[in-house]
């Protein structure tokens, strides 16, 4: 599926854009889906909540921003039931990571239009830590993202610093400490996308993404695949963002980053 320079890309820069995986007809098929889910069972919000927001928006936008954000989208739908197992996007992972890998989950981000909410710098690693750098997300474009309806903005390279610190909290998603990891700090790309385009990055990479501040929606769909041989680590059953300070982010972080460089090696 991926050339060996898309392969490089992914290795050097822990992310790589492949454009018009799925054809029109798919995302047409995708999209329907998508618009019934969201009438059906979907909630406005205003995206993830936390003090970070004083630093990515004015004041009078800090309460004023709206997302929908749903899990598992498949459990509404047959046709997103199938779509985790694509044969394009499946290809993609393994031309990546190899070719025993596993689905972990599915997650809808949709921006409305004027106020689509922003999202702070941050690693994805931290919301499913696991014992491993072998897991890719995967953002699936269900409709034209430019920089202006708060597309991907990736760090070429983060992922191979592993895991890191995040600020934690019952008030807040994890995200990254917003005095050192901010846009103004520190320097990052935007990825525009057309629908259709799926961006493939490393959890541990850190991205963002600004406010929508198009008259259209931004729909987007994450999935995340991970080698088959890896298992989570340091989390509470009862809580989906603690990590255990006793196993994850001192430890494991090196265990990662070992792997990551032996990996490197091999190849």
């Amino acid at each position: 599926m991926l050339t060996q320079e898309q392969i490089k890309t992914y290795n050097e820069d822990g992310y790589v854009k492949v454009e018009g995986l799925f054809t029109p007809e798919e995302v047409e098929e995708l999209g329907s889906e998508m618009i019934r889910i969201i009438g059906d069972w979907g909630e406005e919000t205003i995206g993830w909540r936390g003090p970070w927001r004083e630093k990515y928006l004015a004041e009078d936008e800090q309460q004023a921003t709206k997302a929908v954000l749903m899990h598992n989208p498949h459990f509404y739908s047959a046709t997103w039931g199938r779509v985790m197992f694509n044969e394009k996007l499946v290809g993609c992972v393994q031309d990546l990571i190899g070719s025993s890998v596993q689905w972990h989950h599915t997650v809808l981000h949709a921006k409305p239009p004027e106020r689509g909410t922003p999202f702070p710098m941050h690693q994805d690693y931290p919301f499913y830590p696991h014992d491993g750098l072998d897991f890719v997300d995967c953002l699936l474009h269900l409709d034209d993202t430019p920089l202006e309806s708060g597309s991907l903005c990736v760090v070429p390279g983060s992922h191979k610093d592993g895991g890191l610190e995040h600020i934690m909290g019952p008030e807040t998603a994890p995200h990254l400490p917003t005095d050192v990891y901010h846009p103004d700090r520190v320097e990052s790309i935007p990825i525009p996308a057309k629908a259709g385009d799926v961006i493939f990055f490393s959890y541990c990479t850190i991205h963002w993404s600004n406010v929508n501040r198009t008259d259209k929606w931004r729909r987007s769909v994450r999935f995340g695949y991970h080698d088959s041989a890896m298992r989570p680590v340091g989390r509470y059953d009862d809580d989906p963002y603690r990590i255990d300070p006793n196993n994850v982010l001192e430890a494991n972080t090196n265990t990662i980053v070992s792997g990551y460089k032996a990996n490197q090696a091999a190849n």
